[in-house]
């Protein structure tokens, strides 16, 4: 019965968990409007910072694949508040797709947009 009543206030055992172990849910927004530009060097990604950035965002993980469907390897892990990486490892006449993900922590957003382009 007293759980019950517990429900009835919003009160729950996970609340009790993060409370007491001091962990907090996290959520993270997505880069947004990744984009992608052929340079002379490689393939150079810009994107929006996260909502959460520099608050709680720790770094950006790029990921890179040469197919659509994946499977996507990472590429780069790049500090807070950058917004801009050259990929100097993509080899030339390939077609790779790449997207971005906000970390804090072990604590991953959603992926941006995907972008397609071919060194």
């Amino acid at each position: 019965m007293l759980l019950f009543i517990s429900s009835l206030y919003g009160y729950s055992a996970a609340d009790e968990r993060s409370a007491a172990g001091g962990e907090k849910d996290i959520t993270l927004g997505a880069p947004t409007t990744l984009k992608i530009m052929i340079v002379p060097n490689g393939s150079q990604l810009t994107w929006g910072l996260s909502p959460q950035d520099p608050e709680m965002v720790t770094g950006y993980e790029i990921v890179r694949s040469d197919r659509a469907s994946g499977p996507f390897d990472i590429v780069a892990t790049v500090p807070k508040g950058v917004s801009e990486y050259i990929d100097t490892t993509a080899s030339k006449e390939i077609i790779y797709y790449y997207k971005i993900s906000a970390k804090a922590g072990n604590i991953y957003s959603e992926y941006s947009n995907t972008v397609t382009g071919e060194r």
